[in-house]
């Protein structure tokens, strides 16, 4: 049990949501006030430095994320600066945007985040590039184990 909270849960889901939210550009301060947890605290969950939250914590995020996630910070209120240094911080940790996480999976360790909706293919591969995306994990994964048999069909040749 967490001493003011409810019992300690897995933060995955919790971080997963609180780094999609920051990729469309919800800075911590805001999402502070939204959650009610405090700043240092979302920092730290944000580096995913937290491995369990409280239930509270993990319902006032949920509840965030319903209802910021396909919001823009813009027209709530949020500054350019303050959603572009949001936006930065989470393109360059490579976070995943909202729409690449489904609800029944998001708490899921063993899910991916489907940015393409072919995440973990070659074809995925190709639209993260084609599109400008960020290659996930998956993707890059594919395009390894796929470049050996395009080697070895390239010598037979």
């Amino acid at each position: 049990m967490t001493a003011a909270g409810g019992p300690a849960m897995p933060s995955l889901g919790t971080v997963r949501r609180l780094q999609a939210l920051a990729v469309v550009g919800w800075p911590t301060a805001r999402l502070s006030r939204e959650t009610g947890l405090s700043p240092g605290r979302l920092d730290r969950l944000l580096a995913a430095a937290v491995a369990v939250v409280s239930a509270s914590e993990a319902r006032a995020v949920a509840a965030a994320f319903t209802r910021l996630g396909g919001a823009s910070p813009g027209l709530c209120g949020v500054s350019h600066i303050a959603a572009r240094a949001a936006r930065n911080r989470a393109g360059t940790a490579g976070w995943a945007p909202p729409a690449a996480w489904d609800d029944d999976t998001i708490d899921d360790p063993a899910a991916i985040p489907q940015w393409t909706g072919h995440c973990g293919t070659t074809r995925g591969a190709d639209i993260h590039d084609r599109d400008g995306l960020p290659r996930c994990p998956p993707c890059q994964a594919a395009l390894d184990r796929h470049r050996p048999q395009q080697r070895h069909h390239a010598r037979r040749a």
